[in-house]
């Protein structure tokens, strides 16, 4: 009946009609096969970033924010993506990210964590573009592998402080302090002060009382009693704090290797992005 109505104009009438149904049986198998059910997240075949949202068995194609990769429904740090690490991309069925990156400054993707350019002990987390440095807690190195803060021999391509080079564990005296020292952990220095009474012994390495080490005076924390009893109606004013010893001046690291830094004065949390492992 259907060769009828177009003549000889028309034969290819019915393979059209063929081809069309045979596309749609396709298309409607191919449905299938993305939504494993017919309502959900699931994800892409090829690319991490890519995933599929299923109504009614219906896929639509939905793109993760750049950098990140699909984690599941209600999973992950946004739109149900997360970091690429943490959801194992690429994966063993040669799944990799679809997108190209967007950089932006110390930013490689758009969403992400990486590591300092010249610090080991920072690292940068990047939200939608913008960077904000981050500081692991001390004695913990950020691993660039492992996308975490870690310890310090597992970060062995980190370039050691020059004041811990000889004691990368130890104390090492300041000139010209007595009550401060440098605590090395890891090849990386950390500021202490003795206790109050005390003085740092660059003999012994170790804190003691003022009146063992040669040299070293403590600055007195309240007036002679003459003084006071001198000018017994004069308000005293409190003794202006120690200046803090200057932190040490740091050498440029070799190209492409980093080094360590002193933290900041206010060292911010740690992100979660970046959890401390245990040791092994």
């Amino acid at each position: 009946e259907i060769i009828s109505l177009g003549g000889a104009a028309n034969m290819g009438s019915p393979l059209l009609l063929l081809l069309l149904l045979v596309g749609t049986v396709w298309c409607q198998r191919k449905d299938q096969n993305v939504c494993r059910k017919d309502n959900g997240l699931f994800e892409h075949e090829q690319y991490c970033d890519y995933y599929y949202e299923c109504e009614d068995g219906v896929p639509t194609l939905q793109l993760c924010p750049n950098g990140l990769a699909f984690s599941g429904k209600n999973r992950g740090l946004l739109n149900n993506c997360d970091y690429p690490h943490r959801v194992g991309c690429p994966d063993d069925d040669g799944r990799v990210m679809g997108q190209s990156p967007q950089s932006s400054e110390n930013c490689h993707w758009q969403y992400g964590v990486f590591a300092h350019q010249t610090s080991c002990t920072r690292y940068w987390q990047c939200w939608n573009g913008t960077a904000t440095i981050q500081q692991c807690p001390f004695s913990l190195l950020y691993n660039d592998v492992m996308h975490a803060c870690d310890w310090p021999d597992n970060v062995p391509d980190c370039q050691k402080h020059p004041i811990c080079k000889d004691s990368p564990n130890g104390h090492i005296p300041i000139e010209k302090s007595c009550v401060r020292y440098w605590l090395c952990v890891g090849g990386y220095p950390r500021l202490q002060r003795c206790p109050a009474g005390l003085a740092f012994n660059p003999t012994g390495l170790r804190c003691e009382l003022a009146d063992n080490i040669p040299g070293c005076e403590l600055p007195p924390t309240t007036p002679p009693p003459e003084e006071a009893e001198e000018r017994p109606q004069q308000q005293q004013r409190p003794r202006q704090p120690q200046q803090a010893a200057p932190r040490p001046q740091q050498q440029s690291a070799p190209s492409g290797q980093r080094r360590f830094s002193p933290p900041p004065q206010s060292v911010p949390a740690l992100a979660q992005a970046s959890p401390v492992p245990g040791r092994n």
